[in-house]
């Protein structure tokens, strides 16, 4: 199953292929030039949404390892012991992935 990225990039792909039918394909004389720069006009306000939806994506992880920080914040007023010392191994763990993660996609 493909995922959300995939698909917004593959529908941006078939955007940017209405904008250059619509604005230099000659061989239809039947549409009008406002027809054309309707479709090319909400062909580049769709794009534009998409590369929205994409940077609000990208921002997910870095939102999930503040929130994780928070966590451990909070749980360092925990007395020590080795339940604290369980959960702060794991939220270590996790965020060193999302590091790696977000370290890759730069």
């Amino acid at each position: 199953m493909k995922n959300s990225l995939n698909i917004l990039h593959e529908i941006d792909q078939v955007l940017i292929g209405d904008v250059t039918y619509y604005e230099f394909n000659s061989i239809e004389k039947n549409l009008s030039k406002k027809y054309r720069k309707g479709r090319v006009n909400a062909s580049k306000w769709l794009s534009e949404l998409i590369f929205m939806f994409i940077k609000k994506e990208s921002n997910f992880l870095l939102e999930f390892k503040e929130l994780m920080q928070q966590q451990k914040i909070d749980l360092s007023n925990l007395e020590d012991s080795d339940f604290k010392q369980g959960l702060f191994d794991e939220l270590n763990a996790i965020e060193e992935m999302v590091n790696d993660r977000i370290n890759r996609n730069k």
